[in-house]
C-alpha cells in the first residue's frame, strides 16, 4: 500500500512542477531585459529619424539654391541696354520697388527673361529686384528669405503692379559686384560710368548658420556661393553717346 501511494505521488510531481508560475526575480529580470532592448531600439529609431530629417533638409536647400542660382544668373545674363522707354539705367543705389518691408540687395534689372505666350499681355522685358526679408515662420530655419520681385507692366497708367516670388530661405547676405574691364567695383551707375553696362557681375550668397540656439563657432565656416555672369550684350559707352550729341 505504501509503495502504491509513493508511486502515485511520483506521477503527479512533474505535472505540479509544470503548473508552477514565475518567481518575482524572474519577472524583474525579464522586465529589465525588455526595458534595455526597448531603450536601445528607441534610440536607434529616433537617430534614424533625425538623420532622415537632416538629409531631407539639405536636399531641399540644395534644390532651392540651384533654382535660385539659375533664376539670378538668367536675370543678369538677360540685361538689356538702358535705352528706350521700356528700360532704365543699371544703378546699384536705388530705392527699389514698393513691395513692403524688406531690404533691397540688388539693383533694378531690366531683363528680357519674361515669358511670352498666348495669354501674356506684356513683352519679354521685365523689371526685377531682389530683397532679403524676415521670414514669417521664424521657427523653421535661421536667416532671411530671398525674394524676387517682378514688374511686367513697364508703362503703368496709375501704379506699378509687382509680384513677389520666394526663392530661398536661410540667407544671411547677398551682394553684387561689377567688373568694368579692369577691376571689380562694389557699386555701379550707368550714368556715371564710362561704359553703360559692366563686363560681368559677380553674385555672392552667404547662407546663415544652421546651429540655432548655439553660439556661433568661428572654426565652422559658413556656406558661401559665388557666381560670375558675363554681360554679353553690346552697349554704347557714355562717351560715345555724348560725342554723338555734340
Amino acid at each position: 500500500m505504501t509503495n502504491t501511494l509513493h508511486h502515485q505521488s511520483n506521477q503527479w510531481l512533474p505535472q505540479a512542477r509544470r503548473m508552477r508560475g514565475f518567481t518575482l526575480i524572474e519577472l524583474l529580470l525579464a522586465i529589465s531585459i525588455f526595458a534595455i532592448v526597448l531603450v536601445a531600439a528607441n534610440s536607434i529609431l529616433f537617430g534614424v529619424l533625425r538623420l532622415r530629417n537632416r538629409t531631407m533638409d539639405r536636399i531641399t536647400q540644395a534644390t532651392d539654391l540651384e533654382r535660385a542660382s539659375t533664376i539670378i544668373r538668367r536675370d543678369i545674363a538677360g540685361i538689356v541696354v538702358p535705352t528706350g522707354k521700356l528700360t532704365g539705367v543699371l544703378q546699384s543705389e536705388s530705392d527699389g520697388l514698393d513691395s513692403g518691408q524688406g531690404k533691397p540687395v540688388s539693383p533694378i534689372f531690366y531683363t528680357n527673361t519674361g515669358l511670352i505666350d498666348d495669354r501674356s499681355r506684356w513683352a519679354e522685358i521685365q523689371k526685377v529686384i531682389y530683397y532679403l526679408r524676415t521670414p514669417t515662420n521664424q521657427v523653421s530655419a535661421p536667416g532671411l528669405d530671398l525674394v524676387r520681385t517682378v514688374t511686367r507692366n513697364l508703362l503703368p497708367a496709375t501704379q506699378e503692379q509687382f509680384e513677389d516670388q520666394w526663392l530661398l530661405g536661410g540667407v544671411e547676405q547677398l551682394t553684387f559686384t561689377y567688373y568694368d574691364g579692369t577691376q571689380w567695383q562694389t557699386s555701379w551707375n550707368s550714368t556715371n560710368q564710362v561704359s553703360v553696362l559692366p563686363r560681368a557681375i559677380k553674385v555672392e550668397l552667404l547662407l546663415a548658420s544652421q546651429n540655432t540656439g548655439q553660439k556661433k563657432n568661428a572654426s565652422q565656416p559658413q556656406t558661401s556661393v559665388q557666381w560670375v555672369v558675363p554681360i554679353l550684350v553690346a552697349a554704347d559707352t557714355n562717351q560715345t553717346q555724348i560725342a554723338g550729341v555734340r
